[in-house]
């Protein structure tokens, strides 16, 4: 989660995160899949990421 954040900190796109996190070959054949998997995972991992930033870390120290 904490990469996937960095990634739109820095500017790039969730295909861009995808790429360095997944790999090109994998992004490549699974970015367009009707279903969205990979897409969703991305938006997860930021969403997380940017919970986890803006205080969620917290619960981890609880």
């Amino acid at each position: 989660m904490f990469f996937a954040l960095d990634g739109p900190l820095a500017g790039a796109s969730h295909r861009e995160i995808a790429e360095a996190l997944i790999g090109q070959r994998r992004v490549h054949s699974d970015w367009n899949d009707p279903r969205d998997h990979l897409r969703d995972r991305m938006r997860r991992a930021v969403s997380r990421g940017r919970a986890l930033m803006n205080g969620g870390y917290r619960d981890f120290l609880v």
